[in-house]
């Protein structure tokens, strides 16, 4: 392990010393403007997979954009939500409509240079999302141009472990019967088809079919389901006037800063000290396979005055549940103790949660704009089919109990000068309150700092609240969050910030109020176009009851995490991008002593636009004391799949992706996976279990255009 960490340390030694060119027609990066690439995407989704630690399909994050690339938007006709969607802010969206206003139509991409607020960088980094069409008779909507204008997009895609895991070992019929969920009901194929429609961004509509690894497809059983357990569809039209968008079917909807209502994953904190604030999207269809997280019915949103937007939406679905009978002879009440979002249905126990409770949710928004000044309104009403009743501790004793639960709130946004600021305050109808705050600050191009306080109530109620937050829901949290990014040389950029935080009373396997604080620094060097050398630190403590106690309180410990990465982007060749990172982590607490762990690995990118191929591989070592100090890294996959395995344990791991394109209407990707742990004859536990120390993944997706 020593020596293969020491060779490639050496290896980018040896690259830095060629890449130190100095090219003095590179321009300084305004710090203010985080720039749309995939690398920053890629920090995000590495950043939430690691706080979540579960499996997330994050299409619903990344759709957008990716819809972008193949249907580029047009500025001149750009709505607000999509100008948002391309991370541009308020001033910024104001001097490019006042220019358009003023001068015309924009018809070429330097144009945007002689805009305030758009610089060299921020234009190059928007090419790949925009266009500058002028108003055309195809791209107005009527049956003849959505027959033939309409873009089409069918995704098939098939995966599965190939080892034996312990759920699709054969059982005795008597241990079966004995045990119904010992044993999976399905096959250990996941398969996916998604199909969707776009004509120029106005009218969107798709539809998407799951069947995830264990869950049946062909049952034996005429009681059990056939075909794909999971199946979505979505319409949904966008427009610049009265009516602004319209959603029928699957969809999200989102409001201020997510604290009142945000129906789907969110980015929590992330490598831009302004990219915290959120920007509003009202309603967006629902694209990914998450399937409880989504709003499944109708919602609009019109403009019936200037400047103002009225938003409505209804949802009515059927949604996983863990259901209990009355403990009462004379009673067939039933209630609810858990509402479950793994969208697992593979033994019977699962199965018998599947769609168990119905869920009702209606509301709107109202929000205006006066100049730079953004106020909105947001309520909303919750109601379950049955009651529902958790298993009472002392750390959930404020948790929602009930049918019907009322949510509102407002949010406001305003410029000044330099200065944004924002915020949300939300209630729910046991009076729980919650609020958030923020403030931004650009004192010159090359700076921005940012300010975030929240204060979420223990006893505030929310089912679809995912505001900025330390801890998985918005309540029973105090804070405040600072962070910079400063351009501080030309080729050196620094983001930072300190978050401190507490919870003022109990939480899951924390026996008394606590409080926590995190740490995080990184500087970039760009010693030239072709390299980035990226040196981060993080510092994260929080309060965990003790590993063991005597007494009858588990007293909460302080629990400590440093991380120290070294990462390196070089472009090599023009087809040739090669990725190096070195990570280590040390983990500390009361009785535990110190425990180690490293990442370190070596990607290699071959990808060139007069190809139809792309091939990208990496090869890495890791080896960590336990799981507490596992380590993540995003890796590349197929389109809308996302793989961010967490590293832990003694082993390596190897993965090789390839796509070739038959000309412009067929991709198909293979990849492989596969991780060796040195320490281990068994991995995973559970029905998950694999005997041996080895687990690989095949993956295999076809996408047709026409």
């Amino acid at each position: 392990m020593k020596l293969c960490i020491t060779v490639i340390i050496h290896s980018i030694v040896l690259l830095l010393i060629p890449l130190a060119e100095v090219n003095g027609q590179e321009p300084a990066k305004p710090a203010h403007q985080e720039a749309i690439n995939p690398q920053s995407t890629e920090d995000k989704i590495e950043e939430l997979s690691g706080r979540n630690d579960v499996d997330l399909d994050y299409s619903d994050l990344v759709d957008e954009k990716n819809q972008y690339l193949n249907h580029p938007v047009n500025l001149n006709q750009a709505s607000e939500s999509e100008l948002y969607q391309l991370q541009l802010n308020d001033i910024q969206i104001r001097n490019l409509r006042n220019h358009i206003l003023q001068f015309g139509e924009i018809s070429s991409i330097y144009e945007l240079n002689l805009i305030e607020g758009f610089d060299s960088l921020l234009v190059t980094s928007l090419s790949p999302y925009i266009c500058f069409e002028l108003s055309s008779s195809f791209n107005k909507v009527n049956l003849k141009n959505l027959i033939g204008s309409g873009k089409h997009q069918l995704i098939l895609r098939f995966q599965q472990v190939p080892e034996l895991q312990q759920g699709y070992r054969p059982i005795d019929d008597s241990v079966y019967k004995a045990d119904p969920d010992s044993r999976y009901l399905g096959g250990p194929q996941k398969l996916l088809l998604r199909y969707g429609y776009n004509f120029y961004n106005k009218i969107r509509f798709g539809v998407t079919m799951e069947k995830d690894a264990g869950e049946t497809f062909f049952p034996e059983s005429d009681s059990l389901k056939r075909g794909f357990d999971f199946y979505s569809m979505f319409f949904c039209y966008s427009g610049k006037k009265f009516l602004r968008h319209l959603a029928i079917g699957d969809y999200q909807v989102q409001f201020g800063q997510g604290l009142t209502m945000q129906s789907s994953l969110a980015f929590g904190k992330s490598p831009g000290a302004i990219a915290n604030r959120r920007m509003a999207q009202l309603v967006k269809p629902s694209t990914g396979a998450n399937e409880n997280l989504f709003m499944r019915g109708i919602a609009t949103t019109i403009s019936p005055l200037k400047n103002t937007d009225l938003t409505l939406f209804f949802s009515s679905k059927h949604t996983d549940a863990i259901v209990h009978k009355a403990d009462s002879v004379l009673s067939d009440d039933i209630f609810i103790s858990t509402l479950q979002e793994t969208g697992y249905h593979r033994t019977p126990g699962e199965l018998s949660g599947r769609h168990a409770v119905k869920q009702t949710v209606f509301g709107g928004n109202i929000q205006t704009r006066f100049r730079m000044f953004r106020i909105g309104i947001t309520s909303l009403q919750t109601v379950l089919g049955d009651q529902l009743l958790k298993k009472l501790s002392l750390y959930n004793s404020a948790d929602f109990s009930g049918r019907r639960l009322n949510n509102f709130g407002i949010d406001y946004a305003m410029i000044v000068k330099g200065f944004t600021l924002y915020g949300e305050f939300s209630g729910s109808n046991n009076g729980g309150k919650a609020l958030l705050t923020g403030l931004t600050y650009t004192p010159d191009p090359r700076i921005a700092l940012a300010l975030i306080y929240r204060n979420y109530s223990r006893n505030y109620q929310n089912f679809f609240s995912n505001a900025f937050s330390e801890g998985s829901r918005n309540s029973n949290e105090k804070g405040i969050y600072a962070g910079i990014l400063s351009q501080l040389h030309k080729r050196i950029s620094l983001f930072a910030y300190a978050d401190h935080f507490r919870f003022p009373w109990l939480k899951y396997r924390v026996d008394a109020p606590s409080a926590g604080c995190e740490y995080v620094a990184q500087l970039t060097w760009t010693p030239s176009r072709k390299t980035d050398l990226l040196f981060r630190y993080r510092f994260l403590q929080k309060q965990m009851n003790a590993s063991a106690t005597d007494g009858i309180t588990d007293y909460p410990e302080n629990e400590s995490h440093k991380n120290y990465r070294l990462h390196l982007n070089y472009r090599a060749l023009e087809s040739l991008t090669l990725k190096t990172r070195i990570e280590t982590i040390i983990w500390q607490k009361p009785g535990s002593g110190k425990r180690t762990g490293f990442l370190v690995y070596q990607d290699v990118v071959f990808s060139h636009p007069a190809h139809p191929w792309q091939i990208s591989t990496r090869y890495a070592l890791f080896d960590t004391d336990s799981y507490d100090q596992r380590l993540y890294a995003y890796e590349s996959d197929v389109l809308y799949s996302f793989s961010v395995p967490a590293y832990f344990y003694r082993g390596s791991r190897f993965y090789l992706m390839g796509k070739y394109s038959f000309g412009r209407n067929l991709d198909v990707w293979i990849r492989y996976s596969i991780t060796y742990y040195a320490d281990r004859q068994s991995i995973g536990s559970g029905l998950d279990q694999i005997k041996g120390n080895k687990k690989s993944e095949l993956k295999i997706q076809m996408r047709i255009r026409f």
